[in-house]
């Protein structure tokens, strides 16, 4: 390793991150990012770009992470940060003097909102590193089964194309992501710099479009992943071959995918969970819906809570449904329950009613719109949540 520059690449001359160019050793003791350890790999064969070693692998995951050169790195960027971050403050305070008091508020006005939008950058390159991992954690998979099973490799080739295609695309999401972030982080810097009244409108303006794009980039990220057919595909096909090599049989015994609904609360890897049937139905308590956790909420606004009661020989659901705060107990109907959904007793929702300062409700709805809950001022509706 270059002593100049640890926190730099042989190969490729970029500096090491923590999502796609992570620093990897070799076994001949040489280190490089993940990317060109990747990209140097032919063949299951990979040899050292510094001393010719070969060595035999399909993936840049078996070789280990070199966490020395990351905590140096992260020494380096501390370093950096908190003397850069001194200078900067300084200055900031010494020209937005000059600004008046509105401008200044609206200064901190448009930076708590890049702020905000930066940190849901972030959490959505967080979900596509992770959900890339999964992806590459299934590719290897899928080239482990290759290996072993060779009368299903065309379905086999079949799915690893389809992840290759979720891999490109992820890796491109993430580029334009970061470019993004970097943008939001400038416009950011700007703003702490600014002190004239024309500084102030055109770095806003600046800002402003930065932000529609980086808007615009996260919708996207919730409408392409995750790829249904991709992941359903891989999961099926890897269970195929497991249960082949077992059976000796070659039945692939395909099924049609779920359907994804289209839920924004979800997170990347939650809609993963669902397509491959890690979600199951649950049991909640009033206890839940009192406590109402950030996953419980995210369960009520998705659609996936409902109360449940057993009349005779029916079962009937209820939807519970969140609105400004308020909860809100639909009427009983005879229809089949949601697949993941989650469940709590009628009598239990019931029983915690607090009849003092409940309200019933009608669900008003005309034609081309949802059922909207309108409140009247007679007892029946559920407890606030926290209450």
């Amino acid at each position: 390793m270059d002593n100049d520059k640890p926190e730099e690449c042989k190969v490729c001359f970029n500096n090491y991150d923590e999502e796609l160019r992570r620093p990897r050793t070799l076994l001949c003791g040489h280190t490089f990012c993940s990317q060109c350890i990747e990209d140097t790999i032919k063949n299951a064969q990979l040899t050292c770009p510094s001393c010719r070693a070969e060595h035999s692998a399909t993936d840049a995951t078996q070789f280990p992470i070199n966490y020395t050169v990351e905590a140096v790195i992260k020494k380096l960027r501390s370093i950096q940060v908190t003397s850069v971050g001194t200078v900067s403050t300084k200055c900031g305070q010494d020209r937005t003097r000059g600004i008046s008091k509105k401008l200044r508020s609206l200064v901190q006005e448009h930076k708590s909102s890049i702020s905000n939008l930066i940190s849901e950058c972030e959490e959505a390159l967080s979900q596509l590193s992770k959900y890339q991992g999964q992806v590459r954690d299934w590719k290897t998979q899928h080239h482990q089964l290759q290996d072993r099973l060779y009368d299903l490799l065309e379905q086999n080739k079949a799915a690893i194309e389809l992840l290759e295609q979720e891999d490109t695309s992820v890796l491109t999401m993430t580029t334009e992501g970061e470019a993004g972030k970097k943008q939001l982080q400038i416009m950011l810097e700007n703003l702490n710099t600014v002190n004239t009244a024309q500084e102030v409108i055109t770095t806003i303006d600046e800002a402003d479009h930065y932000n529609v794009e980086v808007e615009d980039w996260i919708q996207k990220c919730q409408e392409l992943f995750p790829d249904v057919n991709t992941v359903y595909t891989s999961v099926k096909v890897q269970e195929t071959i497991k249960k082949a090599l077992d059976t000796i049989t070659t039945e692939t015994g395909a099924t049609a995918a779920p359907v994804l609904q289209g839920d924004s609360a979800a997170t990347i890897m939650e809609k993963v969970k669902i397509i491959i049937g890690e979600i199951p139905q649950e049991t909640l308590t009033i206890d839940h819906l009192r406590g109402m956790s950030e996953s419980v909420k995210r369960l009520v606004e998705a659609g996936l809570v409902f109360g449940v009661q057993q009349d005779q020989d029916d079962l009937r659901y209820s939807r519970i449904t969140l609105q400004d705060g308020q909860l809100y107990l639909h009427v009983l109907q005879d229809q089949p329950l949601p697949t993941h959904a989650h469940t709590i007793q009628v009598s239990e929702v019931l029983e915690a009613l607090d009849h003092s300062s409940t309200l019933v409700f009608l669900d008003l709805a005309w034609p081309g719109s949802l059922p909207q809950p309108g409140s009247l001022p007679q007892p029946g509706s559920l407890p606030q949540p926290g209450s």
